[in-house]
């Protein structure tokens, strides 16, 4: 999420200003009208709105007002809710989903709709669910094959993901040159997501702890720092305000590790180098679920209405179709029968069912309340202190303070 506005600001967008239709009230009418606020981008918004018309051509008669919200989108929906001109449904990430839970209904969700049961499992909070999923975005990696090909390395399996030892050896063989025509063997090393790689985590299960500090977590740290220092990947001063899809697309990345479903539209564009998708080393990065929470003050006709739009939203064909536009992608579909959708985007050499792996065996973290507030000061003396940024103490020194830090603001 982007800095947010302050809050008178944020109280007149609330109100009516921001961009997209205001929401419709709570109060029951007697009619079948609902509204829906989202974020995103404007293929991600044409993806919501598909689902929110075909919910309306499938069911005659009702009506869904849709509430696009653009920017400091969470701020904007804790401000309605205080105000109590929430939307009926609100899309909320499994991340989020903590602080959001209080203002949202109690909902049914059934498992075994959906391909794997972390799916459904990222919408509770304190075993309860408080939103329904509708799409999920695990990461995969995209690899330069003209640059295995050109260094002799064998290009990984397509299904079994390297170690994070192969990973590094891999990346050590693929990296050459000096300057501005350094290729190097993986782009920027996302530490959050590694550590999920290396079987780690951010936070303890119950969200009791910050568990970063622990042995996983600073040898994690140290493996990305090694790689950094070897000059296999880029650190982030050398990628500053650059977009790293441009440099695997100038050929100056071997291997891209950060790779959405939102990265499709980019890399579709992209025909040299010649590109495929392979799964993540070790244990893969966090997967995020999205999910459609009901506003708890709905009542009568519209929440009667809304259990349907979120249902039809996560588990129908004609809805999770809808994730897919074109070449892009707002998320990978949750349920069986839209898999075949992504995975016909490109053609099949660049192996876009590297995603149905990823979701199967996705992790998802805890939520927690308030945590981009929590892990962003985490990350911020991350990279402040250590050379995971740009500081120079010893990650094994540091890592542990900041975890005890963590856990505190944890605990208030």
């Amino acid at each position: 999420m982007k800095k947010l506005l302050p809050t008178a600001i944020a109280i007149l967008l609330a109100a009516g200003c921001a961009t997209g239709n205001a929401p419709a009230s709570n109060k029951d009418t007697g009619n079948a009208e609902i509204s829906f606020s989202f974020w995103g981008t404007n293929s991600e918004a044409a993806s919501l709105k598909a689902i929110a018309a075909a919910f309306e051509k499938a069911n005659p008669g009702t009506k869904v007002t849709t509430n696009w919200i653009q920017s400091d989108y969470e701020q904007k929906l804790q401000t309605s809710i205080a105000a109590g001109t929430q939307s009926t449904v609100m899309e909320i990430s499994n991340t989020s989903l903590a602080g959001f839970a209080p203002s949202f209904a109690e909902q049914t969700v059934d498992p075994g709709k959906y391909v794997q049961p972390n799916i459904s499992s990222a919408m509770q909070y304190q075993d309860k669910y408080y939103a329904m999923p509708f799409a999920a975005k695990p990461k995969v990696m995209a690899i330069n094959t003209d640059a295995f090909k050109a260094a002799g390395v064998p290009l990984p399996s397509a299904t079994t993901p390297l170690s994070l030892d192969e990973f590094k050896t891999i990346a050590a063989k693929l990296s050459h040159g000096d300057g501005k025509a350094r290729v190097y063997g993986s782009s920027n090393l996302w530490y959050r997501g590694w550590l999920t790689a290396a079987g780690g985590s951010y936070y303890n299960d119950d969200a009791t702890e910050c568990t970063f500090g622990d042995g996983t977590g600073v040898q994690t740290a140290q493996y990305v720092v090694d790689m950094q220092k070897n000059r296999y990947a880029p650190t982030s001063t050398d990628i500053q305000g650059q977009d790293q899809a441009q440099w695997f697309a100038a050929g100056r990345l071997a291997t891209f590790s950060d790779f959405g479903p939102w990265t499709v539209a980019d890399f579709a564009k992209i025909s040299k180098p010649n590109w495929t998708l392979v799964p993540v080393p070790g244990k893969g990065f966090p997967m995020e679920v999205d999910g459609l929470g009901i506003a708890k003050n709905a009542s009568g006709k519209q929440l009667e209405t809304a259990k349907k739009f979120v249902e039809f939203a996560s588990t129908q064909q004609v809805a999770q179709d809808q994730l897919i536009q074109g070449n892009t992608a707002l998320g990978v579909p949750i349920i069986a029968a839209s898999t075949p959708t992504l995975e016909k985007v490109l053609p099949a050499e660049r192996n876009l069912a590297a995603f149905t792996t990823a979701l199967k065996s996705g992790i998802v973290g805890v939520s927690v309340a308030k945590e981009a507030q929590i892990s962003g000061d985490a990350d911020k003396g991350m990279t402040s202190y250590t050379a995971l940024g740009t500081g120079k103490d010893d990650v094994a020194k540091i890592l542990p303070q900041l975890a005890g830090k963590c856990t505190q603001a944890l605990k208030k």
